[in-house]
């Protein structure tokens, strides 16, 4: 299948949730008691992998371009991990209670080289999320 552009879209090999928890992440909102992050991937040059993504060595949740994930956390400090068909890497942070934290999953595709990293975003990432499919939200036990 391809897009209105004629490129080939990238699919998770997991189903997303609908479009009822797309649209209830994407009012960015807060969790009592814990610590909330988006890892939004969203770039221009991001154009085609699959790129994995856990917190503390938990399971991975598959990201694709256009895509962001919601992790539900408890305080206090996490590694997020990502992985893709070329390498990984990870960023650690820190958060309290009631907090809402934005990370950007930072990906370059060209014909010579390909990378990601992991970068702390401020709330102004939050027009890029609209524009993007929540993929993966996840609850970390012990954060609600």
């Amino acid at each position: 299948m391809k897009t209105k552009t004629g490129s080939k879209p990238t699919c998770t090999p997991a189903a997303v949730p609908d479009l009822a928890a797309d649209a209830q992440a994407k009012k960015f909102e807060p969790v009592p008691g814990s610590l909330v992050v988006y890892l939004v991937r969203r770039r221009w040059g991001d154009v085609v992998n699959v790129v994995n993504v856990g917190v503390d060595g938990g399971a991975l949740v598959a990201t694709t371009p256009a895509s962001f994930v919601r992790l539900i956390l408890t305080p206090g400090s996490h590694r997020l991990g990502y992985e893709w068909k070329k390498g990984k890497g990870d960023l650690e942070l820190r958060g309290d209670a009631g907090q809402v934290l934005f990370v950007e999953l930072i990906g370059s595709l060209w014909f010579w080289n390909e990378w990601y990293r992991l970068e702390m975003a401020d709330a102004s990432i939050r027009d890029r999320a609209i524009k993007s499919r929540l993929v993966a939200d996840v609850k970390v036990a012990g954060s609600e």
